[in-house]
């Protein structure tokens, strides 16, 4: 009855493991075919990807704002509109208008367009004015402007009865604007005292009136002097202009008579 059963030897026992147990996990992974710096290569290779793949998007946003800065530069490129809005009946749009041309054509006095080829800067600018209280006027040609400026006088911070440089129409033409949808946009603040710290504590009166009505971008510059304007012409040549979306989706022509 004894061999009816076959014996069954338990494994032998050693203090330490031998050289097969050892090397069992080897044999395994070379058998299973999976290379033991698999994954580690893996992973430098998705990191090499991405990395070139954000080297690629930089150079071709890079490479398109060099042909934006090319093609708005020279005396055939299509001219920069700058469109003058003012935000108050006190803000004199027309002196500001022609002191652009009249500096940005290089002292010409003499001026038969709106469209003048600054020799200094490199640039064609062509600087048009919003009637103020034409609303309509006023969008129209804020859907074809590159920068829409808006124009404040420093004297309604301290004339006017609520301090306010913008008056109802202003709000109102700001509502509408931005509802449309706005391209880049500044701030000329005229009527500036002479004194440095005056002229800097009514310029930041300003802003700070201003800056919750506008975007975030939206640059403040003082029109008063030819130090003024050219600090604005040479910023402006430099600036990276934004548009609307829809403007990007719907063709158009701007003609002048």
């Amino acid at each position: 009855m004894a061999g009816a059963r076959s014996q069954v030897n338990k494994p032998h026992k050693t203090r330490f493991a031998s050289k097969a147990s050892r090397h069992s996990h080897k044999i395994d992974k070379v058998r299973s075919g999976k290379p033991a710096g698999s994954h580690r290569a893996a992973v430098k290779g998705a990191r090499a990807a991405r990395l070139q793949h954000s080297k690629a998007i930089r150079d071709q946003k890079r490479a398109a704002l060099l042909k934006e800065k090319r093609s708005s530069n020279g005396s055939s490129s299509a001219p920069r509109v700058i469109v003058l809005c003012g935000l108050s009946s006190s803000a004199n749009v027309g002196p500001l208008a022609e002191d652009l041309l009249i500096f940005a054509a290089g002292g010409d006095e003499k001026l038969t367009s709106n469209t003048v080829a600054s020799p200094a800067y490199k640039l064609r600018t062509t600087v048009l004015q919003a009637p103020y209280g034409d609303l309509t006027s006023c969008m129209e040609l804020a859907k074809v402007a590159d920068l829409l400026a808006f124009v404040v006088s420093a004297n309604s911070l301290y004339n006017s009865d609520s301090g306010n440089p913008i008056d109802e129409f202003g709000s109102q033409c700001l509502s509408v604007l931005r509802a449309v949808g706005l391209p880049s946009t500044a701030v000329f603040i005229r009527d500036l005292p002479s004194d440095t710290k005056s002229k800097q504590e009514l310029k930041k009166a300003a802003v700070s009136f201003l800056s919750p009505e506008l975007p975030e971008d939206c640059r403040f510059y003082a029109a008063e002097t030819k130090d003024d304007l050219h600090m604005f012409m040479r910023l402006f040549k430099e600036q990276h202009l934004s548009s609307p979306h829809w403007r990007n989706q719907r063709p158009y022509v701007m003609s002048e008579e």
